[in-house]
């Protein structure tokens, strides 16, 4: 193979990939694929050896290529929750016509009749639920994060809020995702702590009176009254 030279296998999978965003999850056949690649038909069978695994191939190719990067934000990010907004806001810039986010709407319906596609999706689900919860309870301990959250549960919720808000923006493009994201986001994050008095707000702790008033030394002129205890 030359070299820059994009591997067969590689070519096929991408090709699956622009097939299903067009016509969707039927739409992927060997000849299709084949001639969008500009291979032979029988390359097909010979890498994948059917065209459901085509499919799936090609369905596991398109969400690590559309994800990686939004993955990688969230996980890499110093604060979780911000990587979180970030990706959000990298994948609805894209728009609803990502060939990745389109393999992805697909996916989630294929999934319900294809039992071999929804364990190899679940697999790649809670690998990242796992990295997630690690982040976020990381997060928990440095302060960043609620000191209630359970981060486990968090990371379950955070995962199905990316893919809900994809396939919303799939239907509403005017769906703003990652308003939406920040918003959830900075109900999570560790409330900050509340300033304490100012020295001229702190009432005066020998008499225990509010600012202003007389404190417990007595004042300079008692009058009479003082005069006559004095005697």
């Amino acid at each position: 193979m030359a070299s820059g030279e994009v591997p067969t296998r590689v070519r096929l999978l991408e090709a699956a990939v622009a097939v299903m965003a067009e016509g969707g999850w039927a739409a992927v056949t060997s000849r299709a694929v084949a001639e969008r690649a500009q291979a032979n038909n029988a390359l097909v069978h010979y890498y994948f050896g059917s065209v459901d695994a085509l499919r799936r191939a090609a369905v596991m190719h398109g969400i690590e290529a559309e994800l990686e990067g939004p993955v990688t934000a969230i996980l890499q990010a110093p604060d979780t929750l911000d990587g979180v907004v970030e990706a959000v806001a990298g994948l609805a810039a894209r728009g609803a016509a990502s060939p990745g986010q389109r393999v992805m709407a697909e996916a989630l319906v294929a999934g319900l009749r294809d039992e071999e596609l929804r364990e190899q999706s679940a697999v790649q689900v809670r690998m990242f639920r796992d990295l997630l919860a690690s982040r976020l309870a990381a997060d928990r301990d440095a302060g960043r994060l609620r000191a209630d959250a359970d981060p486990a549960a968090l990371a379950v919720v955070i995962t199905a809020l990316l893919d809900g808000l994809l396939l919303h923006a799939v239907m509403d493009p005017e769906t703003d995702a990652a308003g939406s994201a920040a918003s959830l986001t900075a109900l999570l994050r560790a409330a900050a702590p509340s300033p304490g008095p100012t020295p001229d707000q702190a009432p005066d702790s020998a008499a225990g009176g509010a600012p202003g008033e007389p404190t417990g030394r007595p004042p300079a002129d008692q009058g009479d009254d003082g005069d006559a205890a004095r005697q």
